[in-house]
């Protein structure tokens, strides 16, 4: 897409104006009389932005930015409208023959801009002072929130133009990524292909417009002088952040330009006519006194800047009734950014509700994800067939007809999109064949059709604890596509031909027509792992037996068991996260919870599915090496293993099961595990052509490759592997996170009806961290982790050594902590010191791996609710408020 900036735009200004100069020894008289040095603006005017110019239709990208600090921002006066670092130098060079020009360090080296020529050329243009909204340069890109049409300075720098990204791109200036900020809201990063390390962006001016998910352009600049400025500024932070932030980076950077906006544009919280409460509106009133001209909208992700709603969309009633807004939840978007704004401007979308109800916090989840929940118009359904629905005879002859095999699905009991089916059998040579068969979404999806593009933009299906949203219409994704019991299906299949020990004598792929034989639960296929009969109550269709369905799960059961013996003694890693289940009630409120259970008929389904991934993975990487979509998985970094005080190896997948294999303590692997998961990357797709074939290994798996072939009724990943498809998979994080929030909610609903009617909640918790300043808990019940810092707790002292906290708790207890039992939770870490401690009276002894009690506490007058977990003190059982 592309903005309509005419060239006559600015020909009000003529070639005696700004005359296009070589560099020169001197800066020449007409070129500085050009910029505004009486601190008048120019009115650097452009034609208007689209309206909805933010939400995801910026082509171009976001421009160099600078530090938090002043120490070392940058301004580019002269440079504003010549983005590219040739042009910048020329144009430095006419202002101030003593300006430095950007250079290498090193022909092997990254290309690095020197930060403090940065601040001699700022120095300089503030002594002259020249303002930063200097007169455009003729036919020069201009970004739309680039224009400054006040008479305020530019906070932020202009992006570059899209060529010249481009340009510097490809010759190494400048790298591209998506940028993840951190939940202070202050520092964020950059993973970009072609360097070993993630680039280090430190504060909002660095950051220059971007918000989380964008991919970006950065520019690198030198590490050591950013550090130094940035230990500086984050000395006196006491709250634990991640390793990344406590370690001095391999790159730092600044964003230059925005080349794709993230999709997730709508955000949910709360109205106020004041930036901060309690405070005025700073006299920015409407004449009649009673409506704020600018109201400021506070987004409850706090990685979003707040947002200031203007003139019409500013509810008029906000100074009356400013404790009824509070208290309400709005939907917002941003609209623009300008350059000389240090928050966007936006627009109220829609009044939620009152904050703390249950549908209404639901229903901010999905907001604040950009989850789609509209219906499927009528012209995304025209495409698809009428029913009763037949496949036809023509397309039944293209296919392998596996109509008479004895084919079955194993799901959830609640599953309606039954997506993949399997089936064993014995061949004459006495060797087995095992299938896989995946629904055929694509026979229906037709490239480039309305749907299609619909199911582009949802990328994934969402699952709360009480909706599911689908990627597809239900006519498909619970009818035509889902592999449901004795109706012909189209499918895409994989076929092996294996040994008794699951090795693989010969892969087959194609197209096929199947009908499954029954529709089993994994409890049903768990009973006949057990040794019991299939539940009565499970129908079997065709001329097959209830028998031969159980011989076919025991077979399956017994090769996939090999299979997952074989992976993890090849290298691969478990790791399981808590996953939890809710009974509702008839209101849909949870009235119990239970953690999923992860059996047998589970891992019979998950390593076949796996296998069938690999396989397609190998297949398509070998047929379209420049265009195959893959995902990858890297390992994760050390530094977040030796931060969180994990002795382990983290070089390969199979190092690190080895070292929790060797934890035979259950209550002491469970932490561990619960440690590694954070220290963990995230899983990406890719394109085989973008980056080196080195960086293709998925760590967890240690698979040389893999891919997403399996669920493509859910995920639209997996209609087309063989394309690039990364735009339509960026809402799948937001998915997920409206999953994981809406976990959180019915859990939060849950907690506090159980204090309502049971009172107090306590439980028993896992320390997984200590430090000389705090310690942190898991609650493997729950899933959930605190975290009780040291000097908000009611205690006399506290001291730290070799691993253990000694916390001394106000007098006026007479019990004493049980010394043997803490002392050996503590013998299977790995620290070679002793420590010997006196038996003093309210004296508690916490180390990785102690068991502590603590009490759950839902605060229910936050958006969202709020779990807190309190310390209960051993000695007087008060309980500790943080």
């Amino acid at each position: 897409m592309s903005y309509n900036y005419s060239a006559n735009h600015y020909n009000r200004y003529s070639d005696s104006d700004i005359r296009k100069k070589k560099p020169v020894e001197t800066p020449p008289p007409d070129l500085r009389s050009s910029f505004n040095t009486n601190n008048t603006n120019y009115g650097n005017s452009a034609p208007s932005r689209p309206s909805n110019n933010y939400a995801g239709n910026y082509p171009h990208s976001n421009i160099p930015n600078h530090d938090r600090t002043s120490n070392y921002s940058t301004n580019r006066s002269y440079a504003s409208y010549t983005q590219s670092p040739a042009r910048t130098a020329v144009y430095y060079q006419h202002a101030n023959d003593s300006c430095s020009v950007p250079t290498e360090k090193s022909k092997n080296q990254h290309k690095v801009y020197d930060v403090n020529r940065y601040q001699r050329q700022n120095d300089r243009l503030s002594d002259n002072n020249w303002r930063s909204t200097a007169r455009p340069i003729k036919n020069q890109y201009i970004h739309p929130d680039d224009v400054n049409l006040t008479k305020r300075n530019n906070f932020f720098c202009p992006y570059l133009d899209p060529v010249d990204m481009e340009k510097e791109i490809q010759n190494g200036t400048s790298y591209e990524g998506v940028i993840r900020i951190t939940k202070n809201r202050y520092d964020a990063y950059v993973t970009c292909d072609g360097l070993e390390a993630d680039v280090y962006i430190g504060g909002l001016k660095s950051r220059n417009r971007s918000l989380d998910g964008d991919r970006v352009v950065v520019q690198l600049v030198d590490v050591d002088t950013v550090w130094d400025i940035e230990s500086i500024s984050t000395a006196d932070q006491d709250e634990y952040t991640d390793a990344e932030q406590s370690y001095k980076p391999a790159y730092c950077g600044e964003v230059v330009g925005i080349t794709l906006r993230s999709p997730n544009t709508t955000f949910v919280g709360t109205v106020g006519s004041s930036r901060t409460p309690g405070q005025p509106n700073n006299g920015r009133f409407s004449r009649d006194n009673r409506a704020p001209r600018i109201a400021w909208f506070k987004p409850i992700d706090q990685r979003v800047p707040l947002i200031a709603i203007r003139d019409n969309d500013v509810p008029a009633d906000l100074i009356t009734n400013a404790d009824v807004y509070k208290n309400c939840l709005y939907s917002a978007t941003v609209l623009q950014w300008s350059i000389h704004d240090t928050s966007p401007a936006g627009k109220l979308k829609e009044k939620i509700g009152l904050l703390g109800d249950l549908s209404t916090e639901r229903h901010a989840i999905l907001a604040d994800n950009s989850i789609a929940t509209s219906d499927f118009t009528p012209v995304t359904l025209s495409g698809l067939p009428s029913t009763p629905w037949e496949i036809p005879e023509s397309e039944i002859k293209q296919r392998r007809d596996l109509r008479q095999e004895l084919i079955f699905t194993i799901d959830p009991s609640t599953a309606k999109d039954l997506d993949d089916a399997v089936h064993f059998k014995v061949l004459d040579d006495g060797f087995y064949e095992v299938g896989v068969h995946i629904a055929d979404v694509g026979f229906f999806l037709k490239r480039g059709s309305a749907l299609d593009q619909e199911a582009l933009q949802r990328g994934t299906s969402t699952y709360l604890v009480d909706k599911t949203f689908s990627m597809l219409p239900s006519l498909l994704c619970e009818e035509l596509c889902s592999l449901n019991p004795n109706v012909d299906r189209l499918a895409f299949s994989v076929i092996w031909k294996l040994d008794a020990y699951g090795k693989q004598l010969s892969t087959w792929f194609g197209k096929t027509v199947i009908r499954s034989r029954a529709k089993l639960s994994y409890d049903d296929a768990q009973c006949v792992i057990d040794g019991d009969e299939i539940p009565d109550d499970v129908k079997i269709y065709g001329t097959h037996s209830v028998s031969q369905v159980s011989a076919s799960i025991f077979m399956l059961n017994k090769l996939a068991t090999e299979l997952r013996r074989k992976r993890f003694d090849y290298g691969a890693l478990q790791l399981n996260s808590v996953k939890l289940k809710f009974e509702l009630d008839s209101q849909g409120q949870p009235i119990s919870v239970s953690t999923a259970e992860s059996k047998e008929a589970n891992q019979l389904i998950e390593e076949f599915m796996l296998l069938a991934n690999i396989s397609v993975a190998k297949k398509i990487s070998a047929t379209y090496p420049e265009e195959a979509l893959l995902r990858r998985h890297e390992p994760p970094l050390q530094k977040r293993l030796v931060k969180l005080g994990l002795n382990f190896c983290g070089s390969s997948a199979g190092s690190l099961q080895i070292s929790f294999d060797k934890v035979k303590d259950k209550n002491v692997k469970e932490v561990l595990l619960v440690l590694a998961i954070r220290c963990m990357q995230r899983a990406k797709y890719f394109c085989t052509g973008d980056i080196d074939i080195a960086k293709y290994q998925h760590y967890a798996l240690n698979e040389n490759v893999y891919t997403h072939f399996t669920s493509p009724i859910r995920r639209y990943a997996d209609v087309m592997v063989h394309r690039l498809l990364e735009s339509a998979l960026e809402g799948k994080n937001g998915a997920r996170k409206a999953q994981d929030d809406s976990t959180n909610l019915y859990l939060s609903k849950y907690l506090a009806r159980c204090e309502m009617v049971k009172g107090a909640v306590f439980v028993k918790a896992n320390v997984i961290a200590v430090t000389k300043d705090y310690y942190e808990v898991h609650v493997p019940k729950y899933g959930l982790e605190g975290k009780f810092r040291l000097k908000d707790l009611p205690i006399q002292q506290y001291g730290y050594k070799n691993g253990v906290l000694d916390i001394h708790w106000k007098p006026g207890v007479s019990s004493e902590p049980e010394l043997d039992q803490l002392m050996s939770a503590l013998s299977v870490t790995n620290d070679k010191d002793t420590v010997e401690f006196e038996e003093i009276p309210c004296l508690q002894l916490l180390a990785v791996f102690s068991k502590i009690d603590v009490r759950i506490q839902v605060n229910e007058t936050r958006s969202p609710p709020i779990i807190n977990l309190y310390p209960v003190n051993p000695f007087s059982g008060e309980i500790v408020i943080v």
